[in-house]
């Protein structure tokens, strides 16, 4: 079962640098890092600013819904889909051949994924139940902000060629436009092409792009609703990814796109809603993709001023009717939308390469070493049904109070493994590692020794001695009452590099950063409901606090993403699971 997290239900502080002070380094007077700051160690002064009311008749809808356009039905989704561990590059070293190869995407493969991806997984019953709908992602509040657009190149079954957006509520797809994906799009993304057999250029089976509707979030949440919907994003690309692996499709992640040509080819103004990320989806093997020539990364080009690319001009623009419920005046949320067009540009043919190293925490002399391998025997292919493993994955409920047995290693260890994999980006040639740091605080592991840790990639859990780690699930419990972080399995920290974002990205790396920690924090939640836990995501924590608990005394690292593990006690909540 799923259930709302505590994203953004409480606040976090932050005491700054060591020496006292809050900046984060020298380019702080940069729009992408004032933003930062305002929502980190600058958040109980946002919070101050006051927020928006919620529960209403004015109360944005749910689920997006189009007026006056062709609809289609999407047929049930399997109950089985595949192995959730397909979309990890060492599972399928390990059972090399096994993996599902399809030659088309067809449309059970469509309305698996998109499903899969951001569908609805049950729904809350009874006069208690106030955030009713349950997504298969975990969602601030059940606002849900995230919208997925899928542009397929051709026919799969009834379904035409076209650009669609997906109705979760009724599992079905609306056409906002037909053909195959243009050229310009392609172009705008950066999709390569493969050479085929018959030496034509052949380009994706499909284009996916997930947007934000900023309101859905910012009409309760305000400025800070941005963190919130690019964490959001982020988990719900990790579930495209895992989706598509078990569905055997290849899928791409695109953060450097041109925003322009994207959001007109939706039909999106860029201000309520705007894309945030592109994935692309090929079938079969992908052989001769030919990637445009590597540059070093250069700093970030200024926002570009221009109004409408000329490549952009090639596509119609359409408006397409939308029902609309809230009325609150966007100007409330005008820091949001600030750092968002500052993260707005354009880039030519052949996007900078990405120094993932530099994203990283350096060594620390003090670990003791690898002290428990995790490249331990796993469940063969099949073991780990996604479909049941979505379904299973919640949140503890409204009130989670961990409760049961300790968590044995064995099964920590199938949770972790995979968080760090490769994942396939336009921040390099080769799929790299996630530009994240992940770090776990072990509370009740039976056969691990309670403490800190780092998890390497090899992947092993590295022991941080000295540190004291007891004031983390104390200040926890202190900022988040409704998670008893205490009594959690383990807390599980994710960190970036905010100062390395800033120099790739400008600020388009607040964004990218929470996407990349948002598709590591999927794996854990994902793979832990496989292994009979919940997973609960929380900013409800104190930066400073963690980032002195991990022994990080540089600034420009900031923990993004907090995870209690453990197991849920039974609640008198009553959540019905939906089937179509």
């Amino acid at each position: 079962m799923t259930s709302a997290a505590d994203i953004g239900t409480s606040t976090s502080t932050s005491t700054g640098a060591a020496d006292g002070t809050t900046g984060a380094a020298p380019e702080s007077d940069s729009v992408g890092l004032r933003f930062w700051h305002r929502t980190f160690e600058g958040v109980r002064e946002l919070f101050a600013e006051g927020h928006g009311e919620e529960g209403g008749a004015d109360d944005p809808l749910p689920a997006k819904t189009y007026r006056g356009l062709p609809r289609h039905p999407l047929s049930a989704p399997g109950r089985a889909v595949g192995d959730a561990r397909w979309s990890f590059a060492a599972f399928r070293r390990a059972h090399p051949g096994g993996a599902p190869d399809p030659d088309r995407l067809d449309e059970p493969a469509v309305s698996a994924l998109l499903h899969c991806a951001y569908g609805m997984g049950r729904m809350e019953v009874g006069p208690h139940a106030v955030w009713p709908y349950h997504r298969l992602v975990a969602s601030a509040r059940c606002f849900y902000p995230v919208e997925l657009y899928l542009w397929t190149a051709d026919r799969a079954g009834d379904l035409p060629a076209g650009c669609h957006h997906y109705d979760p509520a009724h599992h079905a797809l609306t056409r906002l436009r037909a053909g195959a994906v243009p050229d310009v799009l392609l172009d705008a993304v950066g999709a390569e092409r493969a050479a085929a057999a018959s030496g034509a250029d052949g380009g994706p089976a499909a284009l996916l792009v997930a947007a934000v509707c900023f309101r859905k979030a910012a009409f309760r949440y305000r400025d800070y609703a941005y963190r919130l919907c690019a964490q959001e994003a982020g988990l719900t690309v990790g579930n495209v990814l895992l989706a598509a692996g078990a569905l055997g499709l290849r899928a791409r992640v695109h953060h450097r796109f041109d925003d322009r040509i994207v959001n007109r080819a939706l039909g999106l103004d860029g201000t309520e809603e705007t894309a945030v990320a592109v994935l692309d989806l090929r079938t079969g093997p992908l052989p001769a993709l030919v990637p445009a020539p590597a540059r070093p990364s250069p700093p970030p080009p200024p926002p570009s001023t221009a109004h409408v690319t000329p490549a952009a001009d090639t596509l119609p623009v359409i408006r397409p009717a939308q029902v609309r419920t809230n009325t609150v005046d966007r100007a409330a949320w005008s820091g949001l939308l600030e750092v968002d067009r500052a993260a707005r540009r354009t880039w030519a043919a052949g996007r900078p390469v990405v120094d993932p190293q530099a994203f990283h925490l350096p060594a620390d002399a003090r670990e003791d070493g690898p002290v428990l391998s995790l490249a331990v025997p796993e469940p063969v292919p099949g073991g780990v049904e996604l479909a049941a493993a979505l379904r299973a994955r919640d949140s503890g409920g409204r009130m989670f109070l961990p409760g049961g047995e300790p968590l044995p290693v064995h099964q920590l260890a199938a949770i972790l493994r995979h968080a760090l994999e490769p994942v396939p980006s336009d921040h390099t040639v080769r799929d790299c590692r996630p530009l994240v740091d992940c770090h776990v605080l072990a509370l009740g592991i039976d056969g691990l020794d309670t403490g800190m840790y780092r998890l390497d990639p090899s992947p092993a859990l590295v022991r941080l001695p000295g540190r004291d780690w007891r004031a983390v699930p104390a200040m926890l419990c202190d900022r988040t009452p409704a998670v008893n972080s205490a009594k959690a399995d383990a807390l599980v920290f994710l960190t970036v590099n905010r100062i390395a974002g800033e120099r790739a990205f400008g600020a388009r790396g607040y964004r990218v950063l929470h996407q990349e920690s948002g598709i590591v924090a999927q794996r854990v939640s994902v793979l832990a409901a496989a292994a009979g836990r919940s997973v609960r995501i929380t900013n409800g924590y104190h930066e400073g606090v963690v980032r002195e608990s991990l022994g990080v005394t540089d600034p420009a690292y900031v923990p993004v993403f907090c995870m209690a593990v453990g197991r849920r006690r039974p609640t008198a909540q009553y959540e019905m699971p939906l089937t179509w």
